[in-house]
């Protein structure tokens, strides 16, 4: 697994994380998410338990990083309810990756919302690309 996709399931982890319980839904989205990169559970559960050997690595482009944004949303939903930790934690990542901080909050309502929607994310590239 290459280290930015690394960095990505140890971001979904610290997400799960984000509302101090980890519920038994967000791991299986979070090896969901894995099976649909082609990434074992293995692999996943090596990410976990040696995050040190990790370096954040922000995707590149508006659509991987909306790409990422939109599986934490995901992550987020699990559980069927959305904690304010978890809107934080999306909220830093928005940052991190360089979003203007004005634009975070409707980038982080957005995905959530669309995410609760059940809109995939080739419907919220489409949105997005048609926005940019």
């Amino acid at each position: 697994m290459e280290t930015t996709l690394k960095g990505h399931f140890l971001n979904l982890y610290h997400m799960a994380l984000s509302d101090t319980e980890v519920d038994t839904t967000e791991l299986e989205i979070l090896y969901k998410i894995g099976e649909e990169k082609g990434i074992s559970k293995l692999e996943i559960d090596e990410v976990v338990v040696r995050p040190d050997t990790i370096k954040f690595s922000p995707p590149e482009s508006v659509l991987e990083k909306i790409e990422s944004l939109y599986d934490f949303a995901r992550i987020a939903w699990a559980d069927g309810k959305i904690d304010e930790n978890e809107k934080r934690v999306m909220t830093m990542f928005c940052r991190k990756f360089g979003f203007e901080k004005d634009n975070i909050p409707s980038i982080v309502e957005f995905l959530l919302d669309e995410v609760q929607k059940g809109t995939s994310k080739e419907e919220i590239f489409k949105i997005v690309s048609e926005n940019l």
